[in-house]
């Protein structure tokens, strides 16, 4: 024990030399959710919408006077952040605004719009006078604005209309969101795997804690007194899981000052993000191993902290082909690497309001991996690095 508290007083000094790197360690995930959120704001969806009412009021009384207007009034109640109304007067602005992208959709009132409603109420009263009323909707038919704000506004002039004739559509339908889904904005959706994301950047400074005991030669002493493999990797990985979970915390305080709402369970979250700290220190140990100064961790601790951040989910959603299942869960390439796992762990807990039950196949993988990367990793790590000291 005291070799011990011996070795994770000298990590902790030594972690303090490599300062621009513990800076950099807990301070890149803060930066990417900012980026994350000012990305969010700036491409935050605006679906346009322009209409031309060319309704009249023919012979209606005063009741029905230009439903197109009402309409109009009604579709500019419902507008919101996302969905945006405006009125053109001809045919030549409205087809300058869908060329220069500035509207996504146009929506033509027939003249007859006022009256064909009219027509329908009255049919549904038991009257017989029905008129045929032909909605037009142009635009870039190619382009998912266009699709979206067709649905969208198709859906409101349904509803309007529905209300006024007393007509029922064939069909109607609700949504209901999985968990917090439907209340989370775009930011919010990312933060569980940039959490992750500041996990994986440990991958710099456990690799460089482990290769600085080679490279400082005081690897020598270490062995003279007696320190054997675990307490030496026991001392380096507590000092790191600190350092991992003041990353998560400072990453997580950010995120919450620009907007996210922690909705999920404390203990499943912080025993994932335990268990993905461990994960990740233990990997360090393969860079560690292949490396003899900091300067190698540096070239080769690269490849494998980018495969962890773009082929995992934590930076952008990742799927891949599964070679199979275990117990419905699926197993693949992307597998092979633990912030998969914790991705889809933390999206279940904070999003869809998970609780234990429902990570159970991630908790599995995880101390799988743990135990994997452990073992193989500290064998490699003596090998090349402690002679055959245990």
């Amino acid at each position: 024990m005291q070799r011990l508290s011996s070795v994770i007083k000298k990590s902790l000094k030594e972690q303090f030399r490599s300062f621009w790197l513990l800076v950099l360690t807990i301070s890149t995930a803060p930066f990417f959710v900012i980026v994350y959120n000012l990305i969010s704001e700036s491409y935050a969806p605006v679906y346009d919408v322009v209409i031309i009412n060319r309704d009249t009021e023919g012979n209606l009384s005063t009741a029905d006077f230009r439903m197109g207007d009402s309409l109009v009034n009604f579709l500019l109640f419902k507008e919101n952040r996302g969905w945006k109304i405006s009125l053109a007067e001809s045919m030549q602005e409205a087809e300058a605004l869908l060329k220069s992208r500035k509207a996504d959709l146009l929506v033509i009132l027939p003249v007859n719009f006022s009256e064909s409603i009219s027509g329908m109420r009255l049919h549904q009263a038991g009257g017989e006078v029905v008129r045929d009323m032909i909605l037009e909707f142009q635009g870039n038919l190619t382009d998912i604005n266009y699709i979206i704000a067709s649905i969208l506004t198709y859906s409101h002039i349904q509803e309007y209309i529905s209300a006024r004739t007393g007509v029922k559509p064939l069909f109607g339908f609700i949504e209901t969101p999985l968990g917090s889904s439907g209340q989370l904005s775009d930011f919010e959706m990312a933060v569980p795997g940039l959490l992750i994301f500041s996990i994986i950047m440990l991958m710099l400074t456990a690799s460089v804690a482990m290769i600085s005991e080679v490279e400082n030669r005081t690897m020598i002493r270490l062995k003279l007194s007696k320190v054997h493999t675990l307490e030496l990797m026991g001392g380096i990985t507590l000092v790191q899981i600190l350092i991992g979970f003041v990353s998560v915390a400072m990453t997580l305080a950010l995120a919450a000052f620009l907007g996210f709402r922690f909705q999920g369970s404390f203990l499943p979250v912080f025993t994932v993000i335990l268990l993905t700290t461990i994960s990740i220190i233990a990997f360090s140990l393969f860079i560690a191993a292949f490396s003899k100064t900091v300067t190698q961790v540096l070239i080769i601790g690269n490849f494998p902290l980018f495969l962890f951040m773009f082929f995992t989910g934590s930076m952008f959603p990742m799927q891949a082909s599964p070679w199979f299942n275990a117990g419905g869960y699926p197993i693949s390439l992307i597998s092979l690497m633990s912030p998969t796992h914790s991705v889809s762990a933390l999206n279940k807990l904070l999003i869809m309001r998970a609780g234990w039950d429902g990570i159970v196949p991630e908790l599995v993988s995880l101390g799988i991996l743990c135990i994997l990367y452990f073992a193989f990793g500290l064998w490699t790590y003596r090998k090349r690095h402690m002679g055959s000291r245990g």
